[in-house]
């Protein structure tokens, strides 16, 4: 028989499996959430149908459990690191990533150890590095912090740089790292550019671009042979005008000529030359009458000024000047 529950025990157990049945039943809480035309949970549903093929690979738990941390989901996202870490303990990746998610979350301490294991696993990490070193900073550790932050610049700088790793931001102990670390980095760059080398000429053709491949040249298409190509126009200056060039004399007349009746319409007709044609003869000047002026009237037409009363030019036959009118006697004074 069993012994029975102590009564000031039960409120306590009963508050623990409160807060275990979530646990217990919040895996995947996730999935009823999920719409194909999101592309960020197309990414988690290819992952999970090839889960369901391969559900040893730690590599496909690990990204499953990047893709679902970034929907908030970050104790489904542990869990698959935790299960990526199980399958590949070589792999630091899975360690690195719940280290971010504890950090974001603020356990502070849960990260540093998950950190911690990263570097174990892969010295080379430089990230998880610097994440030690902002652990240790957050926790109050400024030494260790130290330590770490120098340990992450065996490379570059660039992980103090805002725009590269977000969290550089907060860091305060920027300035020490990069003091104690100046001598060694120093040497590290300038190693590379002060060897004296043996033979330069054979390991620098190791280190230069090579020379892009040439462009083919593309065949010229074939003209059309369905008629005439103009390859070129000549320039209007270059052929003289024909009809110019002629003399007028020699320019066929442009009227219509009639056959006459009776003669034969297959006969051809000679085009007469067109005869030139005679400009008119620039009038002579009018003589003015001795004695004055004479008095000129209005013409008949009106407005215009006139030659005398009744008095009109008219012109001669072929073109001659018109006749001079004669000044009418003007009466003698009494």
């Amino acid at each position: 028989m069993l012994a029975p529950f102590p009564k000031a025990l039960l409120p306590g157990a009963i508050a623990v499996s409160l807060l275990l049945a979530p646990v217990a039943a919040g895996k995947d809480v996730y999935r009823p959430y999920l719409d194909k035309a999101i592309p960020h949970h197309a990414a988690i549903l290819d992952t999970l149908e090839k889960l369901e093929k391969s559900p040893e690979d730690a590599q496909l738990h690990n990204d499953l459990g990047c893709l679902v941390a970034w929907d908030g989901f970050w104790r489904d996202a542990l869990r698959s690191f935790d299960e990526a870490s199980d399958l590949d303990p070589k792999d630091s990746r899975p360690w690195f990533n719940a280290g971010l998610v504890q950090a974001l979350r603020g356990e502070w301490g849960a990260a540093r150890s998950r950190f911690r294991k990263a570097v174990k696993v892969d010295p080379g990490n430089w990230s998880a590095w610097w994440m030690l070193g902002f652990a240790e900073e957050t926790l109050g550790h400024e030494r260790a912090a130290v330590e770490a932050y120098s340990r992450s610049l065996r490379v570059d700088t660039s992980l103090f740089d805002p725009r590269v790793n977000p969290f550089a931001v907060a860091t305060r102990l920027k300035s020490r790292v990069l003091l104690r670390t100046y001598e060694r980095r120093r040497v590290d760059a300038a190693l590379p550019f002060s060897n004296q080398l043996s033979d330069a000429s054979r390991l620098a053709a190791f280190f230069q671009a090579s020379p892009a491949p040439a462009k083919s040249a593309a065949p010229a298409p074939e003209p059309a042979r369905t008629g005439p190509v103009v390859t070129a126009v000549p320039s209007s200056t270059v052929l003289p005008d024909a009809a110019a060039s002629e003399p007028a004399q020699t320019r066929p007349s442009r009227r219509r000529r009639a056959y006459p009746r009776g003669s034969d319409p297959s006969e051809p007709v000679e085009l007469q030359p067109e005869p030139p044609r005679q400009e008119p003869e620039p009038a002579a000047a009018e003589p003015k009458p001795e004695g004055g002026d004479a008095p000129r009237t209005p013409g008949p037409g009106g407005g215009g000024p006139g030659l005398g009363s009744g008095a009109r030019r008219v012109p001669g036959p072929g073109g001659a000047p018109p006749a001079e009118p004669q000044p009418e006697p003007q009466p003698e004074p009494r």
